[in-house]
């Protein structure tokens, strides 16, 4: 048998309907656990998503807050952080979850930045 690597996550365009479509999902109330496939396809998406997010260039604006979100970001996506074939289900399925949760938050975080850079652009157009 031969033993196989979990596939690093490719960040790739911004498209927060899908993100949210990805989160909504892995954030679904369940009875029981999802099937672990099902569960590590969800985690490589966000981990992409995630990623992706954190790597535009719209986080220039420094606050604690944003310094913390980032912070967390970057642990969950970390090698050390994410599940192997050998974490039980049930541990991967949170991992899954938390890293649902932090797509999340950054992602309206995200939003909320691009709002505030579009008026920026607006006011500095007006101003020429």
């Amino acid at each position: 048998m031969t033993k196989q690597s979990t596939p690093t996550p490719q960040p790739y365009a911004v498209d927060l309907t899908t993100i949210s479509q990805t989160v909504r999902q892995a954030l679904e109330l369940r009875i029981s656990l999802p099937e672990r496939e099902w569960t590590d396809i969800t985690t490589l998406k966000l981990c992409g998503h995630l990623a992706t997010l954190i790597d535009d260039e719209v986080w220039d604006v420094e606050t604690a807050q944003s310094r913390a979100m980032l912070k967390e970001a970057r642990e969950l996506l970390g090698d050390n952080a994410r599940p192997t074939e050998a974490t039980p289900p049930g541990f991967a399925y949170e991992y899954m979850r938390s890293l649902a949760l932090a797509t999340r938050t950054t992602a309206a975080a995200y939003r909320l930045r691009q709002v505030d850079r579009a008026r920026k652009m607006q006011i500095e157009r007006a101003d020429r």
